[in-house]
Formats: C-alpha cells, sequence, structure tokens
C-alpha cells in the first residue's frame, strides 16, 4: 500500500491531496497548517516517490487511481474531496470517471484535462532518456525552476528540489509512461456532474489552460507558477476553502 499521512480536524470533512510528478506528501505543507484545522487532511506518496514504492511493472492513471482508492478504503473514508495537483489532476479525473471512489468534490490544480499532445509524448520519451542517463538529482537540478514562476523565493525552490530528489528513477519512468499514455478527458469535463474547482497559475508555462463552459466547473486564477501550493500558499488555501465553504 501507498505510504500516507492524516493529519487535521477528524470531524471535519476529509480532503485527499495527491501530488504531481516529481512532488510528494510533503509538496502540501505550506498549505497544511492552516487546511488541518478544519479539515481531515490525507496526504499520499505516489509509487515511487516520496517514501512509496513501486510495486507494479507498469501504471496508468487509472491504477495510480486505485492505489488511492486502496488507502481511503484501508482508512475507512467512504468519501472525500480529492485534490490533485498536476498528474495527480489527472488521476483525479480517472478516479471520477471510472467511479473508483466516492468523490464529493474535485480540486484540479495546475493540471489538466486534455491528453499530450505528440510533441508532448516525444519530450515524455526524452525525459525518460534524460532520468535514465543522469539520474534523478541531475534531472530535478535542470528542470525544477521551469515548475515556478518570474520570480520564486529560493527557499521555495530549494524545497521542491529536496522533494524530488526523493523520487526514484523507476518511479519517475512509470509517472511519464502514465501521462503520456492518459486519455483526453476533456468531453467527460464538459460534462462532469461533481463540483469541480480549477485553479491555474497565470505563470503555469507547464500546462495549458482548462477551458469549459460547464457550470459545476469553477476557476480561479493564483499569480504563480505550475507549484501555487508553494508560490502563494496563502491564495491556494483561500481558494481552496472559498470552494469547499
Amino acid at each position: 500500500m501507498l505510504h500516507y499521512e492524516r493529519n487535521g480536524n477528524t470531524d471535519g470533512d476529509t480532503i485527499v491531496m495527491i501530488h504531481g510528478f516529481l512532488g510528494g506528501l510533503d509538496m502540501f505543507h505550506k498549505v497544511l497548517e492552516e487546511l488541518e484545522k478544519e479539515y481531515d487532511i490525507l496526504r499520499i506518496d505516489l509509487p515511487g516517490h516520496g517514501k512509496s514504492n513501486v510495486e507494479l511493472d507498469s501504471y496508468t492513471v487509472y491504477d495510480y487511481a486505485e492505489a488511492v482508492a486502496e488507502v481511503l478504503k484501508y482508512e475507512k473514508v467512504s468519501n472525500a474531496t480529492w485534490l490533485g495537483h498536476s498528474m495527480g489532476g489527472y488521476i483525479t479525473l480517472a478516479a471520477l470517471e471510472k467511479e473508483i471512489a466516492e468523490i464529493d468534490k474535485a480540486i484540479l490544480a495546475y493540471s489538466s484535462a486534455a491528453s499530450d499532445s505528440p510533441e508532448a509524448q516525444k519530450k515524455r520519451d526524452q525525459q525518460k532518456a534524460a532520468i535514465e542517463q543522469d539520474g534523478v538529482k541531475a534531472y530535478v537540478d535542470n528542470g525544477i525552476n521551469a515548475f515556478f514562476g518570474e520570480t520564486p523565493h529560493s527557499e521555495d525552490v530549494d524545497y521542491a528540489r529536496r522533494v524530488g530528489y526523493e523520487a526514484t528513477v523507476e518511479g519517475l519512468l512509470a509517472a511519464l509512461e502514465a501521462m503520456k499514455s492518459r486519455p483526453d478527458q476533456t468531453s467527460f469535463i464538459h460534462e462532469v456532474s461533481t463540483p469541480i474547482l480549477v485553479i491555474e497559475g497565470s505563470e503555469d508555462t507547464v500546462v495549458p489552460p482548462l477551458e469549459t463552459e460547464n457550470i459545476a466547473v469553477q476557476k480561479i486564477i493564483t499569480k504563480t507558477g505550475h507549484l501555487g501550493m508553494l508560490e502563494d500558499a496563502k491564495a491556494f488555501t483561500k481558494a481552496v476553502k472559498q470552494f469547499l465553504g
């Protein structure tokens, strides 16, 4: 089973936090203190990230969703809000689509409903080759700055770098392949009835904006790059609380 931590108000609604590529449950540390006052927070390390082991030969976003659901079943959580950052958002949409778990609401943080374009798929293969050749540390050092906005704080960049170092080669390769092969969820996001909050960064160059006229989907924009929960924890926390309020 995946490694996880559960903190906060056990009488409050449960928020399941699912990190993205190069992340880990610690990527949410700056928003934890404020949110755990009101909510039951369950943060999860995906396979090959943080303290979770890779248990399958390969993964799809649906496999990741099933692994998260296994933790919820173990913790006797019957329904919850899923908050997925980047790849965690792809996993959240997969769980919604297949009804893998009971999801009351969903938050897609700096994520997308679209599948990879051919150019993006080619880039995934290049990333895999770089990781296999140079290792995790070199890959993180070379790429982590792209996750931030125009004027990041050095301590936030250093923190994200340290979290990234905890990933394994096989975990990153599996994640890249899962993202490369994920389905296009654009039609699904247009039709879904589950309340969804999309948090986008005005300076995010990693994922394109998510566009939909579905009234079940709300959008909030933070003046950040791809890691808004680090770059502007106050704005991120405010968005979450307003949505769940």
